[in-house]
């Protein structure tokens, strides 16, 4: 039988504000992260049933997937102070 064990966290107001910076932090990360993904789908999505026959095919974008967004989080500081 496995045992679960709950902790309550009792910050105090320093804690309290380094926490709530992090989680700040990571929000906007995040936020980013996935506009920057959903800018990505959005410039180089074409409805099936609406293009054209003759279209020039344009150089995709890198897709921004899960390992080159990992390596871009060395400069969260510097693009969210």
């Amino acid at each position: 039988m496995r045992t679960a064990y709950q902790y309550k966290l009792r910050p105090n107001k320093e804690q309290t504000a380094v926490i709530e910076m992090w989680l700040e932090l990571l929000r906007r990360q995040y936020n980013y992260r996935l506009s920057e993904r959903f800018s990505w789908w959005s410039e180089n999505r074409c409805p099936v049933n609406a293009c054209p026959l003759v279209m020039p095919i344009p150089q995709l974008r890198d897709h921004p997937n899960y390992y080159s967004q990992k390596r871009d989080l060395v400069n969260t500081k510097d693009k969210f102070p």
